[in-house]
């Protein structure tokens, strides 16, 4: 059986570990993801938004930019590193109405109905306990507020399954080692998961992305920006992450590479909006 608290003090170690490379690599390859998730929650301009697992902050800025100067927005994620991000972020961008907070999502440090609606981007299947992270969802919003979730689609159809398959003899045996990464990418999973928690009017949709890499170098430093993969790497010996990262470019060219030359791989992304009953 999984230890949940003792999963996410190791979550936190991991994401804090690969943060900046996770900014570097994928923040703006990820915005398509994020701008189609802002855009399905149909936010109002005096909405009090939440966004939970917010990482970079990707996410919150969007909402906070598309509301305008009058939002409040809040971010909260696990990882000390991705909240001294963001929060520099927004001391550079001169962002006054978005704040960050270090913030269990399975514990979620707000009054009932502190919001108009709640967004997650591709973390609800990182959590070990994801039916208690959306019962918190619940609680926080308001009666008739909007929850919008990603997550990672179906793994077939998701190029980060394929670049994992060299890990998986490093992995700890299986009640150590979590969430399945893919366990909500069947719409009918996420669609089950969020009536049980007790939302209603939900509605789930598949979408297909394409994502354009340029270089080996970019496709290759992919596992080294996802928590529990980097983690991984980081305690090996250099030769064995040196072989895990041929592997992985030797899977992209193989499946990948375009005849334009650069690697084009599908990221297959399960959206999802819902209402707390009135």
């Amino acid at each position: 059986m999984l230890d949940a608290h003792a999963f996410k003090q190791n979550e936190q170690l991991a994401w804090d570990l690969c943060a900046e490379t996770y900014d570097e690599c994928l923040t703006q390859s990820f915005a398509t993801f994020a701008r189609h998730l802002v855009d399905l929650a149909g936010l109002r301009t005096e909405d009090r938004v939440l966004d939970v697992a917010t990482g970079t902050g990707l996410v919150a800025f969007m909402a906070a930019k598309l509301l305008g100067p009058r939002a409040q927005v809040v971010g909260v994620d696990l990882s000390d590193t991705m909240i001294g991000l963001t929060r520099k972020r927004a001391a550079e961008q001169g962002a006054g109405n978005v704040d960050f907070v270090r913030m269990d999502a399975e514990r979620l440090e707000f009054p009932d109905e502190s919001f108009d609606a709640v967004l997650c981007a591709l973390g609800l299947m990182l959590f070990p306990q994801p039916d208690v992270a959306l019962s918190e969802m619940l609680r926080v919003l308001k009666a008739g507020g909007t929850v919008a979730l990603s997550v990672f689609g179906r793994g077939s159809k998701v190029a980060l399954r394929a670049f994992m398959e060299p890990f998986i003899p490093h992995m700890p045996p299986p009640p150590q080692r979590g969430p399945s990464t893919f366990g909500f990418g069947p719409s009918e999973a996420l669609r089950e998961a969020l009536e049980q928690a007790g939302f209603s009017d939900v509605t789930v949709e598949e979408r297909a992305h394409v994502l354009e890499f340029e270089t080996s170098e970019e496709v290759s430093n992919i596992p080294l920006s996802l928590g529990r993969l980097a983690q991984m790497q980081s305690r090996l010996p250099a030769e064995a992450t040196q072989e895990l990262r041929r592997q992985v470019l030797h899977i992209a060219t193989e499946k990948y590479l375009s005849p334009r030359g650069v690697f084009e791989l599908p990221f297959g992304i399960t959206y999802a909006v819902a209402h707390k009953p009135s």
